[in-house]
């Protein structure tokens, strides 16, 4: 696959991931505070100790009728959004001699044997970020929380 595309493909996926997390971020927000706090979001939230993970564990306790194939979906995207943002350096088999234009594989982190298909990451993660994004919209409207679109 051209390095373009997936460049493409990255900045989409790292960019739609971004808006996920602020969502999550405002439905925490809006629990806690009946109100979209900022510095609260900005100073606590998007704090680099406080991950994905720690997030999503904190939406299951204030939200325990949470939607498990959802939660399992947004898992997927983080996981997706995690392939896009950490893996790209390309392997060529040593009897390889690579050229200006050669391309070589991604190799899959969990599975040294196999190559990561950014291809079928990108159309996956498409395909689930569009219903977990309205899925959350409406807990953080069921929470008293508003989101305008720009």
């Amino acid at each position: 696959m051209e390095k373009e595309i997936i460049s493409k493909y990255r900045s989409d996926v790292i960019e739609k991931s971004i808006n996920i997390e602020f969502i999550i971020n405002m439905i925490i927000s809006q629990h806690y505070f009946k109100k979209v706090v900022n510095n609260f979001i900005f100073e606590l939230l998007y704090d680099v100790c406080c991950n994905y993970r720690l997030k999503r564990n904190v939406l299951k306790k204030i939200i325990p009728e949470i939607d498990k194939t959802k939660l399992n979906d947004m898992d997927r995207l983080n996981s997706i959004r995690n392939y896009f943002a950490h893996c790209n350096q390309e392997y060529f088999k040593q009897t390889e001699k690579p050229t200006p234009n050669s391309v070589g594989v991604i190799l899959n982190p969990h599975n040294l044997e196999k190559y990561i298909d950014f291809q079928l990451l990108y159309e996956e993660f498409i395909n689930k970020e569009k219903d977990v994004v309205q899925y959350l919209l409406e807990i953080l409207k069921n929470k008293g929380g508003e989101f305008e679109k720009l």
